[in-house]
Formats: C-alpha cells, sequence, structure tokens
C-alpha cells in the first residue's frame, strides 16, 4: 500500500500525465508510418497486417481499430519511394518518443542524463530499433499457429509435439520479448550505485500494467464512452492517442516502481550497516 501511495504521488510531482501525452503524439506520429513499412515487410511473408491487427481488438478500442485497419486497407499497394520513406519518418518520430522516454526515465530516478547529447540519441535509435522488433514480433508470433507450422512442414522436419509446444508457448515468448525489453530499458538508461538493481518488477508491472489498463479501457470505450458524439469524425484517433497515453505512462510507471524498490532496499541496508557498526562498537 506504501508503494502505491508513493506511485501516486510520484506521478503528480514529476508531471507523468504531461510526459504521457508528448509520448502519445510521438508515438501517434511514429505508428502510421510503420503501419505502411510493416504492411510492405509482412507482405513478402504472406502474412496479412489487417489480421494481426484485428488479433488485437481485445486491446484495442473497436473505433481506433477501425481507423487502423482503414488506414492499412487504403496502402495495400504502397510505391517502394513510400515505403522508405515511411521508415525514415518511423525512425524520426519514433527516436523523439523514446528520448522523452529516455528523460522521463531519468527523472523517475531523480538525475539528469550522465550521457552526451550524441551517446543520447544512438541509445534513443537503439531502443527505437528495439522497440520496433519487439513490437512487430508481438504481432507476428502470435498469428504464427498451427497453419504456419504445419505449412512449413512440408519444407522442414517439424514433429507434431513441437507445432503443439508452439501453439501454446507463441503468446509467452510475445510476453517475454516485451518484457526482456522494457528490462533492458530500465537497466542501460538510469545511472544507480545500487548493486542490485530493479529492472524486472517494473518490466512486469508494466507489460501486465499494460494489458490490464487496455483491456479496460477498450471496454469502456466499446461499451459506455462514445468519444464520436463529442469530437465527431475525430473520436477514433482521439480514443487512439488515449490507448497511447495510457501505453506511455505504464512504462514511466514501470521505471518509477523500480527507483521506489531500489531506495526502500538501499535504506534497509544502510540500517543494518549502522545497526551492525554499533553492536561492534559496544562488544569493544
Amino acid at each position: 500500500m506504501d508503494i502505491l501511495k508513493e506511485l501516486i504521488r510520484r506521478y503528480d510531482r514529476h508531471r507523468i500525465h504531461l510526459i504521457s501525452g508528448t509520448l502519445a503524439f510521438f508515438f501517434l506520429l511514429a505508428l502510421f508510418p510503420l503501419l505502411i513499412f510493416l504492411n510492405a515487410l509482412l507482405g513478402t511473408f504472406n502474412l496479412q497486417l489487417l489480421d494481426l491487427i484485428q488479433s488485437m481488438e481485445d486491446l484495442i478500442p473497436q473505433s481506433a481499430l477501425d481507423v487502423l485497419a482503414g488506414y492499412v486497407t487504403s496502402i495495400a499497394s504502397t510505391s517502394t519511394g513510400l515505403i522508405s520513406f515511411s521508415l525514415l519518418a518511423t525512425l524520426y518520430s519514433a527516436s523523439i518518443a523514446v528520448t522523452s522516454l529516455i528523460h522521463s526515465i531519468h527523472m523517475a530516478y531523480n538525475q539528469r542524463s550522465h550521457r552526451h547529447f550524441v551517446t543520447t540519441k544512438l541509445w534513443s535509435l537503439f531502443f527505437t530499433f528495439l522497440i520496433g522488433i519487439a513490437l512487430t514480433s508481438s504481432l507476428v508470433l502470435p498469428a504464427l499457429g498451427r497453419n504456419f507450422l504445419t505449412f512449413l512442414s512440408q519444407y522442414i522436419a517439424i514433429s507434431e509435439s513441437v507445432i503443439v509446444l508452439w501453439t501454446n508457448l507463441r503468446w509467452i515468448l510475445t510476453a517475454a520479448i516485451i518484457t526482456a525489453t522494457l528490462a533492458l530499458l530500465y537497466k542501460v538508461i538510469p545511472y544507480t550505485p545500487y548493486k542490485k538493481q530493479s529492472i524486472w518488477p517494473g518490466a512486469v508491472f508494466s507489460l501486465i500494467g499494460w494489458m490490464v489498463v487496455s483491456l479496460l479501457f477498450s471496454i469502456y470505450v466499446n461499451n459506455y464512452a462514445n468519444y464520436s458524439i463529442v469530437y465527431g469524425p475525430l473520436g477514433a484517433v482521439i480514443a487512439l492517442m488515449m490507448w497511447l497515453f495510457f501505453t506511455g505512462m505504464i512504462i514511466i510507471l514501470g521505471a518509477e516502481l523500480n527507483n521506489i524498490l531500489d531506495t526502500r532496499r538501499n535504506k534497509k541496508l544502510s540500517v543494518y550497516v549502522k545497526v551492525s557498526d554499533h553492536d561492534i562498537e559496544d562488544e569493544d
């Protein structure tokens, strides 16, 4: 309960809602060029991006899902030049979002960036690629089920037991990739003097929190809130931005949670050392 209170206090003190809004804006700028690139990439493997997006219907509000599906349908035949431009646009917008995310993680640890501007940019580009791979994997891996492996078994020897195992574990593998990416982000970005740095609690919290919040927000928008009444045709885009807002917020709160746990552990160790030294002095 104390950890929850501290998270709420930090949410206000570090103005996480403002940073999450910034992340949502740049995530949105990067999203549509990313869809163009993914549509072309997956087309080479005979995978339909539209089917992969529809598989996320439980986590994304239906109105926002319709926007993404309509956009993917409209870019079915995209020129090579536009694909190249979309990749550059995605990298530019996403790297700005990741740079903002890096600064927010530093803020969670009450520190300023200790790296040179160029080094920070290189790290932001690295994590942009890494997060892009993780997102692509999260879309593609669940779609690669029994039918795909059965087709692949015509060319490569794959036993039935392997097909059954993969069908059951592909969702776990997807979650593991996303969690590992977040853990690496929480490990590399902040500078901590702690020998035992917390990274997994925040990563697991972010994964589970994002799934729960996305599910609840999707249920709320689909059944209770109609953004189109207030915002008209922009209602679906507003719902999509709100979903991206919650995504950024959960990632930042994961870093805050890790710092809270590190601080508490460090205080306990300090008290233990002081008490031990006092006992030694009394014995002398």
